[in-house]
């Protein structure tokens, strides 16, 4: 059927009145009124009578929405993107993505807005739809998005697989912690300079970590700082991270801000996505999965906290309590509790199996920015955008302890495993506190505005990520930065170049007839190694100095205009003009300054990290170096693996919605393209077994966690 809009009422669904005996009406004209009254409500019952059995979009659904939707949502007008009057159109969604899920009315958004359960409600600025017509959306979606009465029902859009944990499996797994196995390594995204890094957070038993990049989420190795894997996010950019209590999933939440939004997990020992969850009008600002894995929370900007099955997919409960945007939730670590903060200061904790508020826990005075809960439940930590970090029993709900963590504003908070914190803010600290409150230490930090921390599993690191999209390193013991990790790694054709240049230069002086690394040799490498070192320690000391000066600056300012205010004069306009400018010079010197200090603190890491305290063996360097080269040359062909499998996935869910279809063309194209599954599969055989025998000359020795 072609797409068409009409202002024809629907046609009814139940019977036709058989007109009355008028006077001077002919019997047999009022007999052959009154049977073709019969025949047709017959024949409009017909369809009402197999609707029963199938709802279908020719049939049932198209003649709503040329009554209610068509005017919008046509192929000239388009509202939203989205056109309803043909069926592959509607299929297809609109500017934020599919809007009807399989077999899953409350999991899609038509449902949602037509029902005004969802913003924006349809139709706009109208009262619902009848409850009959509704009805009809339902079945239909419920029944498997028919297109006739011919068609196949879509497969439903539901997890492939049961993440539910045994009571016995919850916390930490036994065995080995969960480690990457085969992962890809090639990032999908590579920029000219990294942006601001949204999400982190370490494994709670693996020397593991995640950290969000563009369009992908990036697993480090927290001990040796390696990359171990890639995991794309085509939805967007990743805003929230979090690992589930086991160690064994990954939640990321994001998507397009002000488009849509989606929850994403993975797996990752295998770097599988085992599900997608939420559908939503904008980026998910904070996301969770619980201790048993059974359920899966998001929030964002519609000021809604939705909780999911992750059985079913389905949503339990969306609660309306939360005035401004949710911020931040999390699960508490044995599943039983769910907390919420929003954009206003709104602080709730909610029983996670029902949904219900069990405290209202105000007390902050503007945007509750991260949640972190101690391993016990019992207590949970706070911070907030009024600089505060507090600490909430769970038991009554009351504070138990509250201090100013950062002036300006507290960005993020995570607990160690012996109950330590570590936090960071707008006044450019990173600090680490005990439960009580005593601050153990402030890190060495420099860079650009922390946004994120998490500790490593053991607690003995702690990691910050900035606004610039830098990730520095600490031992939790010393103030010191020993490295940094890049959140926008290279190619891994680039990783190569650099790795058999290495190579190449230890070639070179194993071939030398001379010995090396002589005392001599040691004496100038540690005398390089410590100028570089004490360079890097001059550029932050004149860095710290510059910060300051921008910070007095910025005092001055707000002073000279506190005056105008009240005084409008040409010699105090020309006094904040001329205070501006200083001001933004200054801020021009410690942006350059960090530039300068970022140059040598990587010379003064590579150098610690190239020049031993020790006599080396070159050949032994050597070897691990062609080790290197070998394991690279592996990532590639495993990223040629990586893209079949894809295709394949692509290809297979293509074939579904052509199966679908009743068009002889499409069954022709969903026959062909078995076919080209079928062999693309053969040939992912074949990549995979010699990826296997690559694999098994270069695979690295396996590293336990210290926990």
């Amino acid at each position: 059927m072609s797409p068409s809009v009409s202002k024809m009422p629907c046609p009814p669904v139940s019977g036709a009145a058989v007109p009355a005996v008028s006077p001077g009406v002919s019997p047999v004209i009022f007999f052959r009124s009154a049977l073709l009254s019969l025949t047709t409500a017959a024949l409009l019952l017909a369809p009402a009578a197999r609707a029963q059995e199938k709802v279908t979009y020719q049939d049932h659904l198209l003649p709503v929405i040329e009554s209610h939707c068509g005017k919008c949502h046509n192929p000239d007008k388009k509202k939203g993107d989205l056109d309803m009057t043909s069926y592959g159109a509607l299929i297809s969604g609109g500017a934020s993505g599919k809007i009807v899920v399989s077999g899953d009315p409350d999991g899609s958004k038509l449902h949602k807005v037509i029902n005004h359960l969802d913003e924006p409600n349809m139709p706009p600025n109208k009262p619902k739809l009848p409850d009959k017509e509704l009805a009809v959306f339902k079945k239909w979606i419920a029944g498997g998005l028919l297109e006739s009465s011919g068609s196949k029902a879509i497969a439903a859009n539901k997890p492939t697989m049961d993440l539910a944990l045994s009571a016995a499996s919850i916390g930490r797994p036994s065995g080995p912690p969960p480690m990457p196995g085969d992962l890809l390594l090639e990032p999908p995204v590579l920029t000219a300079r990294p942006s601001a890094i949204t999400g982190l957070a370490g494994s709670p038993w693996s020397p593991l970590l995640a950290v969000a990049g563009q369009k992908q989420v990036l697993l480090y190795q927290s001990e040796t700082l390696e990359l171990l894997g890639v995991l794309p996010f085509p939805e967007g950019q990743p805003c929230d991270l979090k690992f589930s209590p086991s160690g064994k999933l990954l939640v990321a939440g994001g998507g397009h801000a002000g488009k849509s939004g989606r929850v994403l997990v993975w797996n990752v020992t295998t770097g599988d996505r085992v599900m997608t969850i939420g559908d939503e009008y904008d980026s998910v600002l904070a996301s969770d999965i619980s201790a048993d894995q059974t359920r899966l929370a998001l929030g964002g900007p519609g000021r809604l906290v939705k909780i999911y099955s992750t059985k079913t997919g389905e949503l339990e409960h969306k609660i309306k309590k939360h005035t401004d945007w949710v911020t931040a939730l999390a699960f508490s670590p044995d599943g039983k509790l769910l907390a919420s903060g929003d954009r206003n200061g709104g602080l709730f904790v909610w029983e996670a199996a029902s949904g219900e508020e069990l405290h209202n826990t105000a007390g902050h005075k503007s945007a509750v920015t991260a949640i972190a809960w101690r391993g016990d439940s019992k207590v949970f930590a706070t911070v907030s955008e009024d600089g505060a970090l507090k600490i909430w029993e769970t038991q009554e709900g009351r504070q138990a302890g509250t201090w100013i963590a950062h002036a300006g504003g507290a960005l993020a908070v995570d607990y160690a495993h012996d109950g330590r914190l570590v936090t960071c803010g707008r006044d450019n600290q990173v600090i680490a506190w005990d439960g009580t409150g005593k601050k153990l230490r402030s890190f060495d930090f420099t860079n650009e505005l922390p946004v994120r921390v998490a500790f490593n599993h053991d607690g003995t690191r702690v990691f910050a990520a900035d606004w610039t999209g830098r990730l520095t390193v600490w031992s939790a013991e010393s103030i010191k930065v020993l490295d940094e990790i890049s959140a926008n790694p290279p190619t891994l054709a680039a990783q190569l170049v650099a790795a058999e240049q290495r190579v190449a230069e230890l070639q070179k002086v194993v071939a030398k007839p001379v010995a090396v690394n002589s005392p001599a040799d040691l004496a100038r490498a540690k005398a390089e190694k410590d100028k570089a070192r004490a360079e890097m320690d001059k550029a932050t000391a004149e860095l710290k100095q510059l910060q300051a000066s921008v910070v007095a600056k910025e005092a001055e300012v707000e002073k000279l205009k506190a005056n105008l205010a009240k005084n409008t004069t040409d010699e105090l306009q020309a006094k904040v003009t001329a205070q501006r400018e200083v001001r933004n010079k200054l801020r021009l010197q410690v942006t350059n300054a960090t530039e300068v200090l970022a140059i040598k603190t990587r010379r003064a890491n590579e150098l610690e990290r190239a020049v031993p305290v020790k006599a080396i063996d070159p050949a032994a360097e050597l070897a691990a170096a062609r080790a290197t080269v070998a394991r690279l040359k592996a990532a590639q062909f495993y990223s040629g693996v990586y893209r079949v499998r894809e295709s394949i996935a692509v290809k297979k869910r293509e074939q579904e919605k052509l199966s679908a279809s009743d068009e002889k063309k499409d069954k022709k194209a969903a026959e062909k393209l078995a076919k080209d599954i079928a062999s693309e599969q053969k040939h992912l055989e074949k990549l995979t077994a010699e990826y296997e025998k690559i694999k098994s000359s270069t695979a690295p020795p396996v590293r336990q966690s210290k926990l």
